[in-house]
């Protein structure tokens, strides 16, 4: 079919849908009316208190208070607005006028407000981020389902870029992607709930600083050893975290870890071609087996071996770790075809240029995971015999699932509109980071409690708790608000899972 390009005029035709007039109503609406029973849940979670000592104070006699306007910028975040001009339309919301007793600021209040923190506001800030995680994490643990409840934490950690568009917003610059951006570095666990946030200048390397950052996410009160021989408490990063800062936090805090092994730090790509490994096959379940059969398809070829490394900056200290570096080698059958018609005489081990006629894909992972060894089951200790060992396949597939944390970045970059920053200063810009943070960890914490088989994310949430159509209706002294009945028995059962009590409302002001 071929359409002809013309001039788009309008031309009334008959329609199928019914015809409905549009009149104005003076009547107090809101479209957010699920709004305040997440502010309420925050409000009454044990947290304010931690929370408001983090805050500026502001003494101005017709400022509304730090925690009120705290609040309302969580407002922003759960309800979505992509910039602080939208907190100058927030009065049309007369749910939240009603709860906060007809104040609400404007978006030039939001700006001052961000820019009164401080370096100490900000470092006690992320230090609640990171009390917050945890006690988030425990209540999950005590209320979950069994099959669902997280019994051990495992932290990622990652660094991503912001693309910015001004020129005056301080700490932009060009980094290795050529992008004119703020970087930001932070910790999420395998629950989604964020445990530090960190905005630093657009050229910062991946890595840097993350020594602080981790130092802080576990002060969560357990002593080195406590942790260690529990083994529940893990740590995983990329090639950039494979360095001597992040090792110490690590193992000075009783951590497991499992890093990309980075060559340039550890050399393990000479040391296979010295060490004369042994391989051992992957071995792989009976449903990836059975899935393979009934998709006809060929799972690849994975072997996997071992070695021990000792940091040079271990040795001068006096101290000597030895980490052991595991090594997984995939069979590239494209490469392998090549070399086989070539009739080159296939050697794992050779001098100069050993990879370019080697069939495989190298990947290895330093880690302090203690491994299933048949030797290191003879310790007489009886604290270590306790301790779990990992195989070989277990630390890799551990390791693998460290990719769900860009789930996690993607959801704080376009859920909570963290692309972008609203401010010239950086610490400004820090706070409305960290501010983000603090929403999305009460978000993810209802949609976990909600639906911990499959979470939402902030789209869907908003969408199921969030945007309800209601009405205010201010009557006998008290307020109401009416909801339309589906949105009300969604706020319910949220209401319910917190532990809030039901109460009785008045017929004449029911909407179900």
């Amino acid at each position: 079919m071929k359409f002809e390009v013309a001039p788009f005029e309008y031309i009334p035709s008959k329609s199928v849908l019914k015809k409905l007039k549009i009149v104005p109503s003076k009547e107090r609406l809101t479209a957010a009316a699920g709004l305040g029973t997440i502010l309420e849940i925050f409000d009454q979670s044990g947290l304010k208190e931690s929370f408001v000592r983090c805050l500026p104070t502001r003494n101005s006699h017709r400022s509304i208070g730090s925690y009120k306007i705290a609040l309302n910028m969580l407002c922003g975040f759960i309800h979505g607005f992509d910039c602080l001009d939208d907190f100058d339309h927030l009065d049309e919301e007369h749910a939240l006028k009603a709860l906060f007793d007809e104040k609400s600021p404007a978006s030039r209040t939001m700006g001052d407000f961000l820019r009164d923190f401080s370096e100490e506001n900000l470092l006690n800030l992320n230090r609640f981020l990171s009390y917050m995680g945890w006690s988030l994490f425990h209540s999950l643990e005590k209320n979950l389902p069994e099959e669902y409840k997280p019994r051990n934490a495992c932290l990622d950690i990652d660094s991503t870029d912001h693309p910015q568009s001004g020129n005056k917003i301080e700490g932009v610059a060009w980094n290795y992607k050529n992008h004119w951006c703020l970087d930001s570095q932070v910790v999420f666990d395998q629950m989604g709930l964020c445990r530090g946030f960190d905005l630093r200048e657009g050229n910062t390397k991946s890595g840097v600083g993350a020594d602080w950052l981790l130092d802080q996410v576990f002060s969560d009160g357990k002593r080195q050893v406590e942790r260690k021989f529990e083994g529940k408490t893990f740590l995983r990063g990329d090639s950039a975290y494979c360095k001597q800062d992040v090792m110490k936090v690590a193992v000075q805090r009783g951590v497991l870890f499992s890093l990309t092994a980075h060559d340039g730090v550890t050399g393990w790509k000479d040391e296979i071609s010295k060490e004369g490994l042994s391989w051992t096959p992957w071995v792989y379940t009976q449903g990836e087996l059975a899935w393979a059969s009934e998709k006809g398809k060929e799972l690849p070829q994975i072997e996997l071996a071992r070695f021990y490394w000792t940091p040079s900056w271990s040795e001068k200290e006096g101290k000597k770790l030895v980490f052991p570096i595991i090594v997984k080698r995939t069979l590239n059958r494209q490469r392998f075809e090549e070399i086989r018609q070539r009739n080159v005489q296939l050697r794992l081990i050779q001098d100069d240029g050993y990879l370019k006629e080697d069939p495989y894909d190298y990947y290895a992972v330093v880690t302090n995971f203690p491994l299933d060894l048949i030797y290191e089951r003879s310790l007489s200790i009886a604290e270590e015999r306790k301790i779990k060992r990992y195989s070989l396949q277990e630390v890799m597939e551990f390791h693998a699932k460290r990719g769900n944390m860009e789930n996690f970045i993607r959801e704080e970059k376009y859920g909570y509109d963290l692309k972008h920053f609203p401010c010239l200063r950086m610490n400004a810009n820090r706070a409305y980071g960290l501010l983000s943070m603090v929403a999305h960890n009460l978000l993810r914490w209802v949609s976990l409690m909600m639906s911990p088989e499959r979470p939402h994310f902030s789209k869907k949430l908003r969408k199921r708790f969030v945007f309800h159509a209601g009405k205010i209706v201010k009557t006998a002294r008290q307020v109401y608000l009416q909801i339309v009945e589906h949105g009300y028995r969604e706020v319910m059962s949220l209401r319910e899972t917190w532990g809030f009590k039901s109460e009785k409302v008045p017929l004449q002001c029911s909407s179900a």
